[in-house]
């Protein structure tokens, strides 16, 4: 048997790009934390050599238990989630209480943060900065923590080309540039440094696949990929707010499962919270972008980050010969 590596939200978009770089490869045993009987069923036929273990994370003692006899933990956090800060804590916490259990094999705390925990006018960021203090504070010298930018993929690329006539909407100003990066990145430069481990214990990284770079110029990439114009839409700032919201957390499947709901964590939200999250969130996007470096994952990767161009013709290959 591998050495016990337990993933968070091992349904989001993160993880569902690690897993397979990690699963049946010979040295971890994936322990993946299920938010569902749902999730459950649906994680146990995706990986059936996979151990599936139910936990609100929400719980100290779920926590424990999920940790217990692990070498290392994945910790994805369910982004702009009222509890976010609480369950960071708990995992956190966990993993100091399976450190100093007597017979203990844990030895790697990897955390996937967010690029710029300065910016505490958005919630999400500001509730990670305080996990991240948590984890700096503890005893353990044997974490790493990952911090991402944007994802290239939450554009559409497949479902634009497929329409006649294409249109994306954005829930704020496009014009503001962002630095962007490809899951596909992320999830190599994830695996690399759980496998390393030592090599990375301590360090921060700012994990981005490109230099800033506007929405409309992204899409402006997309639209030569397939040939065809994308109307670009941003509607009103209270129905951005109302959209984004439903689509986080109106809806079933990946997005659910980043965020680690269930039918007993939905219960526990506070939805007031959540929109103030997601009203920073835009009013964020409308005046400014999350910039940052792709030397850090050129580094860590050992390669050149993916560019906009080639994440189109990754995620749409079919749509080379219409360059």
């Amino acid at each position: 048997m591998g050495e016990i590596l337990v993933i968070t939200c091992p349904s989001g978009k993160q993880c569902s790009r690690l897993i397979p770089l990690l699963y049946n490869k010979g040295r971890f045993a994936l322990r993946l934390a299920a938010h569902s009987n749902t999730s459950a069923t649906k994680l146990k036929e995706r990986y059936p050599d996979a151990e599936i273990v139910p936990t609100d994370l929400q719980s100290l003692p779920d926590c424990r238990k999920l940790l217990l006899g692990a070498t290392a933990i994945n910790a994805v956090l369910p982004s702009l989630h009222s509890h976010e800060k609480e369950i960071g804590f708990n995992l956190v916490d966990a993993a100091v209480a399976e450190s100093r259990r007597e017979g203990n094999v844990f030895k790697h705390f990897v955390l996937s943060s967010v690029l710029g925990t300065q910016h505490r006018s958005l919630l999400q960021h500001d509730l990670k900065s305080y996990v991240e203090e948590r984890l700096f504070l503890s005893p353990l010298d044997c974490w790493t923590v990952l911090k991402p930018t944007n994802f290239m993929d939450s554009y559409p690329v497949a479902a634009l080309a497929e329409q006649e006539h294409p249109v994306l909407e954005k829930w704020w100003k496009p014009e503001h540039a962002n630095s962007v990066i490809a899951l596909a990145d992320l999830a190599e430069a994830t695996a690399k440094v759980l496998h390393e481990r030592e090599r990375h214990y301590l360090a921060e990284y700012p994990l981005c696949s490109t230099m800033p770079i506007s929405e409309t110029e992204i899409v402006g990439i997309i639209e030569r990929r397939i040939g065809k114009k994308i109307q670009l839409q941003t509607p009103s700032f209270e129905t951005g707010v109302r959209k984004l919201t439903r689509v986080l957390f109106g809806a079933e499947g990946e997005d659910a499962g980043e965020l680690g709901l269930g039918p007993a964590s939905e219960r526990d939200l506070r939805g007031d919270l959540v929109r103030d999250a997601v009203e920073r969130l835009i009013l964020f996007y409308n005046r400014r972008g999350l910039k940052g470096s792709p030397n850090v994952l050129r580094w860590v990767l050992g390669r050149e980050p993916m560019s906009v161009e080639q994440w189109v013709d990754s995620v749409a290959p079919s749509l080379r010969s219409k360059k």
